[in-house]
């Protein structure tokens, strides 16, 4: 009995931090930083396109931010309003910031 109970708690613990896997079905960005994010967002908004690609494009190239394809398999590590933290399902990588709806196809 005891070994049954000493052999299911690492198991519980180990299941209870298992991320979330979805499948990207809307191509979209995501950066580590939600603040990146949001302002690439506040971009748009303005209407300043030239600012937007010029943020995106320095933040890609220099892996701050990540495009995800259509397809891309993703664990979800954690989700706010709007937003969740997607990171390559076959890697340990740190999350990106990336609008729910690049793996919500509501949304």
């Amino acid at each position: 009995m005891k070994t049954a109970a000493a052999l299911a708690l690492p198991l519980a613990l180990a299941l209870a931090g298992v991320a979330h896997a979805d499948t990207i079905t809307k191509e979209r960005f995501g950066c580590h930083t939600m603040a990146v994010t949001e302002r690439l967002f506040q971009l748009v908004q303005a209407g300043d396109e030239s600012g937007f690609d010029q943020l995106l494009k320095g933040s890609l190239a220099g892996g701050e931010c990540k495009a995800w394809k259509k397809g891309d398999e993703v664990r979800l590590d954690t989700r706010s309003l709007g937003y969740a933290c997607l990171a390559p399902t076959a890697t340990q990588d740190a999350c990106y910031w990336t609008p729910i709806s690049a793996i919500d196809p509501a949304k």
